[in-house]
């Protein structure tokens, strides 16, 4: 019986995770396609013009906070002052 107990409440815990996954809207990471003037690029990206598709990349301007996406091949380091990029698919650390 607690045998089967035990899995009742993985199995609840499961599908609490899973439904907040998957109601959580997703956003477009760095390098990512994406049509310009969307709004579906992470925080502190945004779409650059591409014809058809842009490229989600670091807002111009902003800088990005701790864990906003970054990238360390970007002539301009778009990450705030005291923080580095990790990598080239990275965030501001």
């Amino acid at each position: 019986m607690r045998f089967i107990s035990e899995i009742l409440v993985f199995v609840s815990i499961a599908s609490v995770s899973l439904a907040s996954a998957l109601i959580q809207p997703r956003c477009t990471g760095i390098y990512q396609p994406c049509t310009n003037g969307s709004d579906a690029c992470c925080e502190g990206l945004s779409c650059a013009a591409g014809v058809p598709l842009g490229e989600c990349l670091p807002t111009p301007g902003v800088c990005g906070v701790a864990g906003t996406q970054c990238s360390s091949v970007l002539p301009t380091d778009s990450c705030c002052s005291g923080l580095t990029c990790s990598g080239y698919v990275g965030t501001c650390q």
